[in-house]
């Protein structure tokens, strides 16, 4: 028993301590060759090696156990794989009789663990992106790249798609910066000045992503002119120089879409070089703007904020709205599309409401230590029991459940 015991400990160890980076990672599979169909035999041979790799590298075990009158006793354990399989090379392919072999190398990213060494939670949380105003909208008629208030969110929102902890809501056509000079702040109608993301709830999201595009000037500005084919062959052959250089300055701001309380403030900024002419309607995301060296660094910023928003949410605990209440049951707004399976358990949490002396509301969540247990999950709701009376406990819809 203290063998099993010492063995199991050691892989929960060895797989929770997940790296953040592509790991290289070699890795062989096979398939049967039926019909002399070698091809089909190959594509699943690698899919096969792509499953290896990615379980070699990125496998965790996670156990909640206690020893018992001397038994150890497992009450729940999974092994999953993390990891996502890019950039696959076959380094070598060979046929035993009716098997096909290949070894393949991989690149393989991990999810990257928390900060307690766990493993990152399962559940998927919502995350709203919505319209970044320009702060100056004449900057971005040099190549016609208005649409960028709405497009790069939804490039962002794109680049999170392999993010397995959150699930993406594009509501990209949704400004909700009152002011992008004085944003995040804003003056609400009794007077007062709050950073609070006002009516969050109506978007039904664990988290909203705002923002306000500071920058996106010419480092030499010039008005427009007519179309000079000397002039822009010039340009266009002059494309190292700096007189090309293009800002794009983000500031982005991430709310608690349950509370509308602001969580964090963070700032972007690239730059890189814009050669085509001025008056050219080139727009935002076509495949002219992405040739440039600015469409490149705008990608890649997008990235980086994909990159931030991943690692700044992986590891919040999943929380939703209770919806209905009847008894000792009680319904959720969320089910199996966000990660949940019957038996799953969560803190019920009773929200209060109260007014300060300028009758300003604001909320407080109160832990009611009981807990929930699903006994019915569908795609988008579950519903689940808790020991007592939801009546008695005071627990109705719109206060929250969180996980544990």
């Amino acid at each position: 028993m203290l063998s099993t015991l010492r063995h199991l400990l050691i892989l929960a160890l060895f797989f929770t301590a997940l790296p953040a980076q592509a790991l290289q990672v070699v890795a062989e599979g096979s398939a049967a060759i039926i019909n002399g169909d070698v091809e089909s035999a190959r594509r699943e041979a690698v899919a096969d090696a792509s499953q290896a790799a990615a379980l070699q590298s990125a496998a965790y075990i996670s156990a909640t156990q206690e020893i018992a009158n001397g038994v150890l006793d497992v009450d729940r354990m999974e092994l999953r794989a993390l990891g996502d399989v890019r950039n696959i090379k076959t380094l070598d392919e060979w046929i035993q009789g009716q098997l096909l072999f290949v070894r393949i190398q991989a690149e393989v990213y991990v999810e990257q663990g928390c900060e307690s060494g766990l493993a990152p939670l399962s559940y998927r949380k919502s995350l709203a992106l919505t319209s970044f105003p320009l702060l100056t909208p004449s900057q971005a008629s040099a190549g016609d790249l208005g649409a960028i208030q709405s497009q790069l969110p939804g490039l962002i929102a794109d680049l999170l798609a392999n993010e397995k902890a959150l699930e993406t809501l594009k509501l990209t056509s949704l400004n909700l910066v009152a002011d992008p000079v004085t944003a995040p702040a804003a003056q609400l109608p009794e007077g007062r000045i709050s950073s609070a993301l006002q009516n969050s709830e109506l978007l039904r999201s664990q988290f909203v992503l705002a923002g306000v595009i500071r920058d996106m000037s010419m480092r030499s500005p010039v008005g427009p002119r007519e179309p000079n084919i000397l002039a822009d062959l010039y340009n266009q052959a002059d494309y190292a120089s700096q007189r090309h250089l293009r800002n794009l300055s983000l500031e982005l701001f991430l709310y608690d879409g349950l509370s509308g309380e602001l969580l964090e403030q963070k700032a972007f900024s690239a730059q890189g070089r814009w050669t085509r002419p001025r008056e050219e309607r080139t727009g935002f995301a076509t495949a002219l703007f992405w040739q440039q060296d600015y469409g490149q660094s705008t990608r890649k910023l997008a990235q980086e904020v994909a990159d931030w928003l991943g690692s700044r949410l992986r590891c919040e605990p999943f929380a939703t709205r209770i919806t209905r209440t009847q008894g000792d049951q009680i319904w959720i707004a969320a089910g199996s599309l966000q990660g949940f399976k019957k038996g799953d358990q969560l803190s019920i949490y009773r929200r209060m409401t109260h007014y300060d002396d300028q009758m300003r509301a604001h909320s407080e969540l109160s832990d009611t230590h009981e807990t929930l247990t699903l006994d019915l999950v569908q795609p988008g709701q579950a519903r689940g029991r808790m020991a007592g009376d939801t009546l008695s406990q005071n627990i109705q819809r719109d206060d929250i459940v969180i996980s544990r």
